[in-house]
């Protein structure tokens, strides 16, 4: 049986990000279920600055990035009315997420080992606590040994699933997305901005997404939207029809060329915020796994990445003698600006997102933020990386009418119901 110091579930930002910080010395296995690294990513792909500064800190991400956006557009519901509110710097970036996770895959020093289109099948604990795992490659079962099991493969973590004790996600938002050839033609800097559509007709409750980017060096642009995992079935239909809606009132154009560099994907978004139980013993939950997700505010990517980081020297530590090191790693993940306590902030957004029903609802909460839009993005930006709230910026006297109409729509929300 071959013997690795340390086997992580999982090739994306998490389980590639954590095998760049583990000390050379180590022998490390990375298994991923997808046929080649990079060859799907359940991601819209999106990095803050900040994230880019900690991916750049390894690796050369710039490389990956295809359009760098300094403004927000927010549509209204009826696809007639929106704004945009804009900063100086890009505060987002849009990246090539395959190719991304590609690079970072082929990056990797000489003491890491990728195996793809690979399934974790079991885990098994000898007295000596080393884990003795079973994989499924190509139809051959494999039983390799590790010192060290981490749990970098998404929110539905089969690692977490076969080790007792450990906590799992229970709450998921389904996320459908399609990247197709095309222009983005609403406002003036479409190549720059990233466009929400608040709604209830197509995506009740939560909401829908268009970036630019690049596609075989041709124009395109990516196109989704979020639904509770019991509407799971309809989001490719209604992403179709998002994407004709958008045709039909001028936001966007197809490329007369095809749909040739097109493709669509769905994914799980963990919703219920950070785990609690992530380690035991000589195994730990890492990104989407352990509930490091910040996707409400397109910054589901940094909590992968950092807790990637931060468990590097954690595992060492424990393979060095420190039997409690890995259940460091929240305390690790919140010296990064605090980044635990805005998750906590991300639950309380979602309570609120999750209580609207109607159109009329997302237009009385559009019409508070249309009038503070000089300084929306820059307070949005502030509210990840600075420990500001949201809510500062629209409990102001002069928007009261404004805020009445809304808790009063709310409140028929939550009594009434959907109309």
């Amino acid at each position: 049986m071959e013997n690795f110091d340390v086997i992580i579930v999982g090739a994306s930002f998490s389980g590639l990000s954590l095998a760049h910080h583990l000390p050379r010395y180590l022998r490390v296995l990375v298994c991923d279920v997808k046929p080649t690294v990079g060859s799907s990513v359940e991601s819209t792909g999106l990095i803050t600055t900040r994230t880019r500064e900690e991916l750049a800190s390894f690796y050369a991400v710039d490389s990956h990035i295809t359009n760098a956006i300094k403004s927000i557009c927010v549509v209204a519901p009826g696809f007639k009315d929106h704004f945009i509110s804009k900063v100086e710097s890009p505060w987002i970036f849009q990246t090539d997420t395959c190719a991304l996770v590609a690079g970072l895959a082929a990056a990797l020093p000489s003491n890491v080992t990728v195996m793809p289109g690979t399934c974790l099948v079991g885990v098994r604990q000898t007295a000596d606590g080393v884990q003795n795992v079973r994989l499924l490659k190509d139809g051959v079962n494999l039983e390799v040994g590790t010192r060290f099991l981490v749990g970098a493969d998404g929110g539905r973590s089969k690692v977490a699933s076969l080790i007792p004790g450990l906590d799992r996600n229970r709450r998921f938002l389904f996320g459908h997305e399609r990247v197709v050839p095309g222009e983005v033609l609403l406002g003036d800097t479409p190549e720059e901005t990233i466009y929400h559509y608040w709604f209830g007709e197509f995506s009740l409750g939560y909401g829908g997404w268009l970036s630019p980017t690049y596609v075989l060096g041709r124009k395109a642009f990516r196109v989704g939207l979020a639904k509770d995992m019991r509407d799971r079935g309809d989001a490719a239909i209604l992403t179709d029809a998002f994407l004709e809606k958008l045709q039909e009132v001028g936001h966007i154009k197809l490329d007369p060329g095809g749909a040739v560099g097109s493709y669509s994907f769905g994914g799980l978004i963990p919703i219920g915020g950070t785990l609690r139980r992530i380690s035991k013993k000589n195994v730990l939950l890492i990104g989407d796994a352990a509930g490091f997700c910040g996707a409400f505010a397109a910054d589901g990517i940094k909590g992968s990445v950092i807790s990637g980081k931060e468990a590097a020297p954690l595992i060492q530590s424990y393979l060095n003698g420190q039997s409690r090191a890995p259940a460091r790693l929240p305390i690790a993940m919140q010296k990064h600006g605090g980044l635990l306590s805005y998750y906590r902030r991300q639950l309380r957004y979602r309570w609120i997102w999750d209580l609207m029903r109607r159109d009329q609802t997302f237009r009385a909460m559009f019409d508070v933020i249309a009038a503070e839009k000089d300084g929306f993005l820059a307070q949005f930006c502030d509210s990840k990386d600075k420990r500001r709230s949201l809510v500062s910026i629209v409990l102001k006297p002069r928007h009261l009418l404004r805020l009445l109409d809304y808790v009063w729509n709310l409140s028929k929300d939550r009594f009434v119901g959907a109309a």
